[in-house]
């Protein structure tokens, strides 16, 4: 009965190929792993850009050779458990849990690409154990029955698990498993320009697999499952990708792994007793990948994100599940054989993530993040047992050491673990016929409603922990430095100059920290707010802007100064240390107005005016309705305070009246007609009132000698009843403010 209930719980060991931190390779070498194998849109080494973006190996140039080799563990943990009676009328629940012994396994990967840096074509080749995995299961020893087939009087239910039972007890005994996978990739990827990339990669692929029994095959019902032999088999595929450089710290890449084609493996089978037992061949395929990645880098960060989908669902091996039948001549029904047609396993996701800070001098430090989901659906748990590689999620830490320009040391620590345990029923495909002719069905229940044959109450569960320690060695072997600054032509946007790796290998010939190419004076240090250019005497204004660059000035005068404050600049004032008029090339005059008023005591002393106004002009009535006429023909545009155009010479008519009376004080009215709400027109001929009165205090009347008011529709002068009277209402006034 056991034999029956847990025949198939091999059956996931070849699909571990993929699944050392996760169901596929995580990543490839020290930095790629320690990125959480995020890659597509971040190349920091060339052997994650030949794994996950082919095109992204165009920002690499010269020849440059990667070693890494890892020591690999997977902890995996196997448990089973049988509802009471199974094992005999009377005989009690069963449960045990067995970790593996197999211990580290080795995990190479090596590469190189060339390229030169005034060439748009950059190639690889790469040799990358992308799957590992082995099992080693110990036979149980705590047992129901001794040697002499007596009940074992020691034995402990609790501590037994049912399916490493030797096979003579209906269990699978030790289970020993060991699988590689070896993928050589050709990489040619071409830049079309300083941002864009495109990449092709055929891969050819070897595998070999090892099974100890062997699942595959339909077990005989005397001698039980057969051993293999280690079975090989070589496969092809491909990859595409596309790599974007915004060459302002984002990048981005997307990358399309197609299928890669196996044939079939072909198990020689024996039987535990020595005889021959019949081969069985297998087609397991590796899934089609999609992936998109985004990178930033900027000063000491280093940051990239990839999301990868994985299509076991049209995968030969995984696509379909269940059991394989064959045609019983007798009962004239398919009948399961105990072999299996395949995984079940549905598609994937995984979401990889990693950060190098480069704050230590040639000791940049990396963390990396996975998670994967699981493809096992409960009720298929059985047929992918044991696939205890299911890992959920993954932590990584990775640093470098750069012995010199040419010579990298990498270093990573991996850790995974599943989320749980993946677990389902322990399955049995004997259907409820009687093969033997005793009358009795071989089986507890019907096919046709039970098609996995599942045993209630009983259970296969397992999950695994991971770790790696992973050393590799990067050389660049011929990077070409035309300048000899220290940045490879490929990165350095001036190949021929001499410059600074903070500006891409071009020069900062003064030292201001502008680089030439952005400073409009290279030769001379200066300011970034004046690009690169000096402010001698920090006015405000570039010495080559400046008319007197070496004495602080003002901003109306191009840089010199007024020193009187007379609005004569030094060089034009005949004073200039007296103030005085314009007119008088800034000296001062006694009546400069000829008004009768000393200019000591003339408030207006370059206008005429009337001594009982102290030297000012006098508003007339005639000037009253002069400046009542341009106010009123002042227009907003519709609904706010912005002049029309044609308002501007009005306002300046207004403002040369007004210059005139620079000591009497006027007010600046705002009207407007009645639609709209009293709020709205109140605040809108306050804020048109307001823009009159900024404009005059801008062009010189004397702040203090103005104001302004807000009357909004209460001050109409014309019927709001009619187009014309509301017109005549939207207006502005500006009056004597006695």
């Amino acid at each position: 009965m056991i034999h029956k209930a847990i025949k198939l719980f091999l059956i996931l060991l070849s699909s571990m190929a993929m699944a050392q931190t996760g169901h596929l390779m995580q990543g490839v070498g020290a930095v790629n792993m320690s990125m959480g194998g995020a890659a597509t849109g971040q190349p920091l080494d060339i052997s994650g850009a030949m794994q996950w973006n082919p095109a992204s190996l165009s920002v690499f140039d010269g020849s440059i050779l990667k070693f890494d080799i890892g020591a690999f563990e997977g902890v995996p943990e196997l448990s089973s458990s049988l509802p009471a009676g199974m094992l005999g009328e009377g005989a009690p629940a069963t449960y045990g849990e067995t970790k593996s012994e197999l211990g580290f396994m080795p995990m190479p990967a090596i590469s190189f690409a060339w390229g030169k840096a005034d060439s748009k074509h950059t190639f690889g080749v790469s040799a990358f154990g992308i799957s590992g995995f082995g099992v080693d299961f110990p036979q149980e020893t705590n047992l129901p029955v001794g040697a002499d087939g007596n009940p074992n009087p020691n034995w402990d239910p609790n501590s037994s698990n049912a399916i490493l039972y030797p096979q003579n007890l209906m269990g699978f005994g030790n289970l020993h498993s060991e699988y590689m996978l070896l993928q050589v990739g050709f990489t040619w990827a071409y830049r079309f320009s300083e941002k864009f990339s495109i990449g092709l990669q055929p891969t050819f692929n070897y595998a070999s697999l090892l099974l100890e029994p062997n699942p595959l095959s339909a077990p005989s019902q005397t001698l039980g499952y057969p051993l293999s032999e280690s079975a090989s088999t070589t496969g092809f595929g491909g990859q595409i990708g596309l790599f974007y450089d915004s060459l302002k710290g984002f990048k981005i890449g997307a990358s399309y792994k197609s299928k890669q084609y196996f044939s079939d493996f072909d198990f020689e089978n024996t039987y535990l007793d020595g005889s021959s037992a019949p081969n069985v061949l297998f087609n397991m395929n590796y899934p089609a990948i999609y992936s998109i990645g985004i990178g930033y880098s900027k000063g000491i960060i280093d940051f990239a994100l990839d999301y990868r989908y994985v299509d076991y669902e049209n995968t030969e091996g995984f696509a379909d599940s269940g059991w394989e039948t064959q045609l019983n001549p007798i009962l004239r029904q398919e009948i399961p054989t105990g072999a299996v047609n395949g995984f079940g396993w549905q598609n994937m996701s995984v979401v990889s993530a990693g950060l190098q800070l480069k704050a230590i001098k040639k000791l940049p430090l990396r963390f990396g993040y996975t998670y994967s989901s699981n493809p096992i659906q409960d009720e298929l748990a059985f047929f992918s047992t044991p696939a205890t590689a299911i890992i959920a999620h993954a932590f990584q830490f990775g640093l470098s050491y750069e012995v010199s320009d040419n010579f990298r040391i990498d270093a990573v620590y991996h850790y995974g673990m599943s989320d749980g345990k993946t677990s389902g029923n322990l399955l049995n495909p004997t259907p409820a016929i009687d093969f033997n002719g005793d009358g009795m069905p071989d089986g507890p229940w019907d096919a046709t409603l039970n098609p996995l044959g599942k045993i209630p109450g009983s259970e296969v569960a397992y999950d695994m922990t991971t770790q790696m320690f992973m050393l590799g060695f990067n050389m660049n072997l011929k990077g070409k430095d035309t300048d000899g600054d220290g940045v490879k032509d490929k990165d350095d946007m001036c190949p021929e100059v001499a410059g600074l790796e903070q500006f891409n290998g071009c020069p900062d010939s003064d030292g201001d920290g502008i680089q030439d190419s952005e400073d409009k004076c290279p030769n001379e240090a200066g300011l970034a707010k004046f690009n690169g250019c000096p402010d001698t005497d920090g006015d405000g204004f570039p010495d080559k802007e400046d008319m007197c660059p070496n004495e602080a000035g003002l901003e109306q005068f191009n840089g010199c100064p007024d020193t009187d404050g007379d609005g004569v600049m030094d060089s034009k004032d005949a004073c200039p240390n007296e103030a005085g008029p314009i007119e008088n090339k800034g000296c001062p005059v006694i009546d400069t107005d000829g008004d009768g008023v000393p200019d000591d005591q003339d408030n207006c002393p370059n206008v005429a005016g009337g001594a009982e106004n102290s030297g000012c002009p006098v508003v007339t009535a005639e000037v009253q309705k002069e400046i009542t006429d341009l106010a009123r023909a002042i227009y907003f545009t519709t609904g706010s305070n912005s002049f029309t155009d044609e308002t501007q010479i009005r306002l300046e008519g207004i403002d040369k009246i007004l210059a005139e009376y620079s000591t009497s004080n006027f007010v600046v009215e705002g009207h407007t007609d009645s639609t709209g709400s009293d709020k709205i027109n109140t605040e809108l001929s306050q804020k048109r009132a307001d823009a009159v009165r900024d404009y005059l205090i801008e062009n010189g009347f004397p702040a203090e000698n103005i104001k302004a008011k807000g009357y909004g529709s209460s001050k109409p002068i014309g019927d709001n009843n009619t187009n014309k009277g509301r017109q005549a209402n939207r207006r502005v006034e500006i009056f004597l403010d006695n």
